[in-house]
């Protein structure tokens, strides 16, 4: 009986061992070897976060092998605490919804899963704090880099002027190219934005409000209501919403001057074209063929509207001053905004260029000491005593002679040095002539507009011809 009983027992086990092994050498196939386990971190989530706490420690000084030892250690330990908190969270939430039982029960059940999302809200700040993360927050700023979408919204009475940034994008005001999406209502606007909050592939965005101190209240209210919209469309991770004051624009004129038929213009730095040309617009003559751009250029940068395009003229120009203020209007007419922009042709009586020419020489003391000035807009100028005040990286130093150009507008002459400023625009200098023949001189910028506007001390310094 006892051999029968061991005979079957053998049987049984002929038929199981194959499955049995089978069953171990996949195991086995499946789950490597606790010494490659060692060896490697095959979760691509934990091999992210170790490398970037590893990175993140070497940015201060580099890591010694007992602390590379302790961050893999933390890290991990970090990491599996947070996967089985989420798996206990997981686990309740299931089991409060599954539960029929008295309503003391189900509170003791999500009591429990808040109290396990304290500890795992604490263990991913320890986390971060190990791998050096700072977090990515609801409408926060948008890193450059990292837009699709870039728009300006400037507050003009009841309306708003909305442009949209053409890429490519680039953290410098003077080469982004803007194109006008309207002068909408706040409506249009909210709109207009929910498209583009709706849209994923228009995501990140970021929105720059600009107004003045007048508007900052309604520019306030504008962007709570932008934000509401991106929280609407479940965008607010990739959303930034930033109010801006209006500053450095100009004087509300956008100038250019005509003398024997021949066009000048002035420029803060050489400027992206809107049409995304190869040839920047820049301070100096105007190409005709440019003119539109010009044109679309000041219409475009923001802040830069409601404005005023100032046609100063001699009479020899009179026929190219009616070309200019025609193509103006047609360009604002097309655009939709004629409330927005007014074209103002004015006749002047022009100072010979001549009369400008020679060597003058300061006897105050003064930014410029001296400007030898010649015939094709070539000038040599010394620089006086500035007052120590200016000690701006690159600004050009008492006493120094440098080379520059000079331009004529009608009756003033513009100068340029490459004197840097503390503002990012250099400084120029614009001189005119005093019914006593006096070259007065003032130092400023160029501001978007096309604006000169006076900055710096002195004010005004006096120079007399002495050649």
């Amino acid at each position: 009986m006892r051999n029968k009983q061991i005979k079957k027992l053998l049987c049984v086990l002929c038929l199981v061992l194959p499955v049995v092994l089978s069953v171990a050498a996949a195991a086995q196939s499946e789950t490597s070897s606790v010494l490659d386990r060692v060896q490697k971190v095959e979760d691509p989530e934990l091999g992210d976060l170790i490398r970037l706490a590893m990175e993140n420690r070497k940015i201060s000084g580099e890591v010694s092998r007992e602390e590379a030892f302790e961050i893999v250690r933390k890290v991990t330990q970090s990491f599996a605490q947070i996967k089985l908190l989420d798996l206990q969270i997981e686990q309740i939430a299931h089991k409060a919804e599954a539960t029929r039982g008295p309503a003391e029960m189900r509170y003791e059940l999500l009591l429990a899963k808040a109290e396990l999302e304290s500890k795992r809200a604490m263990e991913l700040a320890n986390l971060r704090e190990l791998a050096g993360i700072v977090p990515k927050l609801p409408l926060a700023e948008q890193p450059l880099e990292t837009l699709n979408t870039y728009i300006s919204i400037q507050m003009i009475g009841e309306r708003l002027y909305v442009l949209d940034c053409q890429r490519p994008f680039i953290d410098f005001w003077a080469v982004l190219r803007w194109k006008l999406a309207g002068f909408l209502s706040e409506k249009e606007t909210l709109d207009y934005l929910l498209g583009k909050l709706k849209d994923k592939d228009s995501l990140p965005i970021r929105i720059v409000i600009y107004y003045d101190p007048e508007t900052k209240e309604a520019a306030t209210e504008l962007r709570n209501k932008i934000i509401s919209v991106a929280k609407e469309t479940n965008s607010q991770m990739d959303t930034e919403v930033r109010p801006q004051l209006i500053t450095y624009t100009g004087s509300g004129n956008s100038t250019f001057f005509l003398r024997q038929g021949k066009i000048t213009t002035f420029y803060t730095h050489a400027m992206q074209r809107p049409d995304g040309g190869p040839e920047p617009l820049v301070t100096g003559l105007v190409n005709p063929n440019d003119l539109e751009q010009h044109i679309l250029w000041r219409l475009t940068m923001p802040k830069n509207v409601p404005l005023t395009f100032r046609i100063e003229h001699d009479q020899a120009s009179a026929s190219l001053t009616k070309q200019i203020a025609d193509m103006a209007g047609a360009v604002v007419k097309r655009l939709g905004i004629g409330e927005l922009v007014n074209v103002k042709t004015v006749l002047v009586e022009p100072v010979a260029e001549g009369a400008f020419l020679g060597r003058w020489r300061g006897e105050s003391r003064g930014d410029v000491q001296e400007i030898d000035v010649r015939p094709n807009g070539i000038c040599q100028v010394t620089m006086g005593d500035r007052f120590g005040k200016d000690k701006t990286p690159g600004a050009i130093k008492a006493g120094t002679t440098v080379s520059g150009r000079w331009f004529l507008t009608t009756n003033e002459m513009v100068i340029d040095i490459k004197d840097m400023s503390p503002h990012g625009a250099d400084y120029v200098y614009r001189g005119y002539l005093e019914e006593d023949g006096n070259l007065i001189v003032d130092k400023g910028i160029i501001y978007p507009q096309g604006t000169f506007y006076v900055s710096g001390e002195p004010r005004q310094m006096i120079l007399k011809k002495v050649e």
